[in-house]
This record gives structure tokens, sequence and C-alpha cells, in this order.
């Protein structure tokens, strides 16, 4: 990465280059400033946060999937001591999440879509009074057929959840002929498979506090889109986006959970209707019932290959059930199309994919966005044609693998020469842990029988092409010389703000302590989008380095290099003040895709890769895995804060880890069957192995210092790296997740 040129300002009147490498910031390790006090218990979260006068807030929800509400009396509610204020769909001035029914009512009005609409809202003098008077309200129903399958959804003549249909999206393109490429091909390998629901089980569920006062609302809610929430609610309330203030964290993790959820909005309607402060958060059972889901996937892969290992057709399928209302359905839809063809190239490639409504539990945003799902069948194909054709697995995805610069497998645009998936497979490949599989296969004692496997995939950087996408950051510099920055996207777990300032000290040459950092406040942080796509580090981290950039800009047009007087000559001539805007570039070659329908399939111009190596036991008699490491190697540009990109890994290893193994989020015709952690397993402690971080030395050119986003290609492969594991220890190799014990047994009994 070249070194900065720029005269960089220095406190005490020197100066130093940008970039000094005695006292660089980027590429430490530092702690979250709010490390202490999340360990020790003292970190106030927003469903922490107490105001004087405050009530408490809770929703009745819906227990049946599908019916049509004939009358609710909330008399009852209304009665009871110490509430305050009952709320109905009547009452809220605009009654949706979004502009189209689809989005999904605030308040359930005339149709329940699923188990958990919220049908009433009730604020009292604690949380128990309020929770009573909700149960007191009675509802009376029309029961309405359920549409329990996305595929029956999908079917002619099936119950139809809005007029227009079931269908909430589609998407279509093929590069060539598909049908002849795959006729000519040497070997094709067919794959049908299932990846189901999965639910975020973020450390704390949702909830916060909002204030009402003189026409205008101040939200302390958790939100990976600050932004989007404020606009959710003033359309909602009926007021202007200046008259919403969303302060959003701290929050014990997000994973998708934050973007689309509707807690925001119930808190300000309730606010409202009391007149008071009202907190209310939701309960873990009402979370698994009503929060929002990743996407189950039916997914279908026909993948041809030559006599020579190239790969010349890939044939993708797809069903995604997003529920009864649109979040993301059609974006995860976008970026899973994408996908379809990993990392490779492809002689010529197909996608169709459809997204349906039913009246299961809703799905949204969900760290990976669609790419696991498509992941799992292209990998564990691979993985089954190096089988078929007697080819070492890294070697044959080598042959086929895109290097930066070179053109997309489906859309044929081109992508960065920043990706380093080459070199991220090569890592993971070259650890003891794969190299050394076969000696270590057959040490294998008594009834377990040991596996080594290795997936690896990538997953774009942004919103992707002709979506607008762009982050913004504010500096001022006050007198004393201290720098403050107002940055997006948020913190929602994993420390931004900290990196922001490690690339800000770095920019202007200052050290970190003299510069401090606010995220999450839309009152003050410019619009910046969401902390979703991998984008935080890239564009967040961008657009702080601009901002810096023009402080120094100002310097030199001053002739100034000592800072106490640069601040008093600003400060003075009211210049003190700067922003700056970072436009996630576009593909400049778009390849097959119509520069006009650009925004339809939005294509990434850049790109994170991560390289899997699992090894793991299967008892043959019981069908139980255990996982005992795992490698993860990860292309992120340059780690501007290398602990918190190893935690970012470590989470993502383990989240992957449920996914493939124990989480699966089921219903029975509508009806949550999961409705808490005693039946929904996530991964422990104690099912979650070593796991060695190997961070690819890369540069990614219209990134911050060289950065890219990483912490959602990490998940992508674990599944499909698990299931090569145990095809490699046992010779089944699973078409569906979680890859369970019984599961595991039927298969190899068949």
């Amino acid at each position: 990465m070249p070194e900065d040129p720029t005269l960089a300002v220095a406190a005490g009147g020197g100066v130093r280059r940008a970039g000094d490498k005695a006292a660089r910031m980027v590429g430490r390790s530092v702690p979250s400033d709010q490390a202490r006090a999340a360990v020790n218990g003292r970190l106030e979260y927003v469903t922490d946060r107490r105001l004087p006068g405050m009530l408490h807030g809770a929703a009745l929800r819906a227990k049946v999937p599908h019916a049509r509400i004939l009358r609710i009396d909330t008399t009852a509610a209304r009665a009871m001591a110490g509430v305050h204020a009952v709320v109905l769909a009547a009452d809220v001035p605009f009654n949706l999440l979004g502009p189209s029914e689809a989005n999904g009512p605030v308040l359930a009005a005339t149709t329940i879509r699923q188990v958990g609409d919220p049908l009433a809202l009730v604020a009292a003098v604690d949380e128990g009074t309020a929770r009573r008077a909700a149960e007191a309200i009675v509802v009376e129903l029309e029961p309405l057929p359920v549409v329990a399958d996305a595929a029956v959804a999908l079917s002619p003549g099936a119950t139809l959840l809005y007029p227009t249909g079931n269908e909430a999206g589609r998407i279509a393109f093929a590069s060539g002929d598909v049908e002849t490429a795959l006729d000519t091909a040497d070997t094709v390998i067919e794959r049908e498979v299932f990846t189901p629901a999965q639910e975020h089980v973020a450390i704390d569920t949702p909830g916060g506090v909002a204030v009402w006062e003189s026409g205008r609302l101040t939200i302390w809610c958790g939100s990976q889109n600050p932004g989007l929430h404020t606009r959710q609610v003033a359309r909602a309330m009926g007021v202007e986006v200046s008259d919403v203030r969303m302060i959003a964290g701290p929050v014990g993790g997000a994973f998708g959970a934050r973007n689309d959820d509707p807690m925001p909005t119930l808190l300000a309607v309730l606010a409202k209707a009391a007149g008071k402060p009202v907190a209310m958060r939701m309960t873990r059972e009402e979370t698994m019932i009503s929060g929002a889901k990743r996407h189950p996937f039916s997914t279908r892969l026909r993948l041809g290959i030559d006599a020579g290992g190239k790969f010349v057709a890939s044939d993708m399928t797809a069903v995604a059930d997003t529920g009864p209302y649109l979040t993301s359905g059609p974006f995860v839809l976008k970026t899973s199309a994408e996908m379809s063809v990993g990392p490779y190239r492809m002689g010529v490639a197909r996608y169709d994919g459809r997204v349906a409504h039913t009246n299961n539990a809703n799905a949204g945003a969900f760290r990976g966005y669609g790419v696991p799902q498509v992941a799992f069948p292209l990998e564990t194909a691979i993985d089954e044609a190096a089988e078929r054709l007697g080819v070492d697995p890294v070697e044959l995805r080598m042959r086929n693998l895109l290097r930066g610069g070179e053109r997309h497998g489906l859309y044929g645009h081109v992508i960065t020469t920043g990706l380093r998936a080459a070199e991220t497979l090569q890592a993971a490949a070259d650890d003891e842990w794969w190299a050394g599989r076969k000696a270590w296969q057959a040490k294998a004692q008594g009834p377990w029988r040991r596996g080594t496997g290795i997936a690896l995939a990538v997953k774009g950087v942004g919103m992707g092409s002709g979506r607008g996408d762009a982050a913004r950051a504010r500096l001022i510099i006050s007198l004393d010389g201290r720098i403050h920055i107002w940055a997006g996207p948020n913190h929602t777990g994993q420390a931004i703000d900290v990196a922001y300032r490690q690339v800000a000290a770095d920019t202007l040459g200052l050290p970190a302590d003299q510069i401090e950092v606010v995220v999450g406040d839309t009152q003050l942080v410019p619009e910046s989008g969401a902390t979703a796509a991998s984008r935080s580090m890239y564009a967040g981290g961008a657009a702080v380095r601009a901002v810096c950039r023009q402080l120094l800009a100002a310097a030199g047009e001053l002739s100034l290099d000592d800072l106490p007087t640069l601040a008093a000559k600003l400060v003075a001539d009211e210049r003190a003040e700067f922003e700056a805007t970072f436009h996630l570039p576009d593909v400049s070659d778009t390849g097959l895709i119509d520069p006009e329908e650009l925004g339809t399939y939005a294509p990434h111009l850049v790109y994170g890769a991560s390289a899997q190596v699992v090894r793991l036991e299967v008892n043959e008699l019981t069908g139980e895995i255990r996982v005992l490491g795992v490698v993860c190697a990860v292309d992120c540009g340059t780690a501007i804060n290398p602990g918190a990109v190893i935690g970012q890994a470590e989470g993502g290893v383990a989240q992957g880890l449920g996914f493939a193994l124990m989480e699966d989020y089921r219903l029975a015709d509508g009806q949550p069957v999961t409705r808490s952690l005693e039946n929904y397993l996530i991964p422990t402690i104690r099912d979650v192995p070593e796991i060695r971080t190997l961070l690819i030395a890369g540069d990614e050119p219209s990134g911050p210092m060289g950065a890219k986003g990483m912490a959602e290609v990490v998940i992508v492969p674990t599944a499909a790296a698990v299931a090569a594991a145990v095809a490699d220890a046992v010779g089944v190799r699973p078409d569906r997740l979680p890859i369970t014990p019984e599961m595991l047994l039927m298969a190899r009994a068949s």
C-alpha cells in the first residue's frame, strides 16, 4: 500500500508524514472503548435505559398464522389500574412499515398473516401490568387457510396472501446456452438441497426507550440502519424526518435482525399515545416467534465440467420463503443470484430464483444475505466433482478460480483487482490441518471416524452497483486542536468507531486519543446507510479518510503545520467544520448486464473471500458429529484492527457451525415449534472448537488504506466445509441443513 505523501498536522507544532510506521494505528489490535464496561456488566444497553416517569410497554401478538380480524375489544385492558394507553391500528396515522401493504402493518388492522403479528400496544406503570393488560384484550377472528409451503404458495390455485399474488420477487439471468453446455459436458453434478430458516439469537432482544416531547421523538433503540428507521417512524407518525432522532446503541449484536426491526416504530407510537417516556423489550419467545429469520431456500444445481476439470456450465434454480412481509426478500435474491457461481469462472451460467409469500415466519436480513444458501449446493457439488474426477478439491477449485480484474462467472462484469480468492484458498490449504489430513484420519479410534473438508466463498461488499450506495462523515476541529468526527455506518457490536478513529489518526498523523468518533445518532451523524452488506469498514472508513483529507487540504491551503495555530485560524474563519461523502464505486464494465438495468441486478465491484478447513469426527453408531477445529482464511484487504477482524471471523464461524449442525427454526402449518432456546439449539462454548484465523495480505484499491468488509463472508463456506468433512469421514454427502445425527443415520442407512 503506497504511503500518503500529504503532510499531516501533528500536536506540539511539528509535522510527520501520514503512514509513519513508528506511530501507525492501522494494523494494531485496539479493543472497543466499551470492552471493559461490557465485560464487567456496567455498560448501559438501550434496554437498560431508565428515564423519570417512564412507563413500560407490551404488545398483544397474534397466536394464529392467518385470520381475518373481526373485532378487538380493549375495554378490560383500559380499565386495569396502572394502564396509561392502549393503541390499535386505527390510532396509527400511517399504519404501514413501508410504502406498500406487503411491507407489513405497524399493527395488524384487518388481517393476521403470521403468528406474532402485533395487534395492540399497551403502556403501563410496569412491565407486568402492561403484559397482563395486553392479554386481557379480546380478539375475535375468522380463520383463513394457511399457506405453509413456498412451492405451494407459487402454484396455481394457492390461497393468495395479497391480491397481486404470492410471488414477492423473481430474478432470472443466463449468460449463454446452458442446456447445450450441459449436454456436451463430460461430467454433470446435480444437487438438490434445502437450507432452513435460522434465528439471529443476538445476546439482547429487541427493545428500547422512546420519548415524545413538543412534537418531536427521541428513540434509543438498537438499529443497523438509523436513517431508514427515522424515515419509517416519521412516515408512520405523520411527522417530518427532522422531528425524529434515533440514538442507536449500544446493543448486544445484530446480524441483520436490527436492519428492518419494527421496534423503533412501535416505541414511537406508544410514547406519543402515552404522553410519557415508554420502554419496551421483547422476550426471547416473542423474538423467536415474530422476529425475522434467515430465508429458507430450496435449491437445485447442475454443474457441468469438461475432461480437463474446467467448469463449463452452471444452472441453478431456487425458491426462497420470505414469509408474509416484504422486507429483504427480493434483495436477498439479487445477492444469491450473483453469488450462485461463487468465485469461479463459468463457461455459461444461469440462475432463476423466486421468492414467495407464505404464512411462515417472516424472513429478512441475516449475515451472508442469501449467499450461504447458494454456496452450500455449489461448494458441495464441486467437492463431489473432485471425488468423481479423482482430483484434489483444492486443485479443482484453483483451475477455475477468478483472479482480480477478471470477469464475473454469471454477469460478465469486471471485478476489482483487489480480490485475493486464490491466495485465500492456498493459505487454508497450506495449513497442517488440511495438508496432514490423511495421516490424522488414519489415527481415528473406536466408532469415531475422522474427516476433513474445505470450502471457499466470496461475498460482495456494499449494496451493489446502481443502488446509489454512499457513506458520509462530518469533522470539526475545536480550538484546543481536538478532532471530532461523526460518521456511519453504525456500531452494532463490532467496535467500528474504533476502526474509524484508527483511520483518522493515520490520515491526520495525530495520536488516536486526540480524536473523538461518534456513531449511531441521527441528529449528529450524516446519513450513511445500513450497517449491512459488509460495507461499514469499507464505506464508513473511506468517508472518514475523505473528511480528514479535507482538513489536510485546508492546512495546506493556509500553509499552516502548527496545530493550535491551524485550529484557531479555522475556527475564527468559521471553516472548522468539514463533511465528506464516499460513493461506493459501481462496476465500470457491466459485462452482459444492460447498463439501464444495473440496479436490477446490482453486481458488485468489490468482494471479500474466505476459505475454511473443517476437521471433525463422526460416531458411526450414533451419528454424533464433533467438530475439532476450523481454519478460517480471510481476504479483507488491509486489516485496520486485526483483533476486531479475528473476532468477527470467529463469530462468523461459530454461527456457521450452528447453521451447519444444529440450528433449524421449525414450523408446523404456520405455527412456530422452536419457540425458545430450550428447543432451538445454538453452539455453546463446548461446541466451538479451536479456530485458526489467517488474515491474507491484500490491498483493495478503492478501500480506506486498502481495507474492505469481511464480517459476512466468514459465515458462508462453513456449512459446505462441514458437509465435505462429513463425506470424507463416512461417505455421505448431506443435501440439507442442519446435519443432525438422525439425518446422518438415515442417509447412511439409505
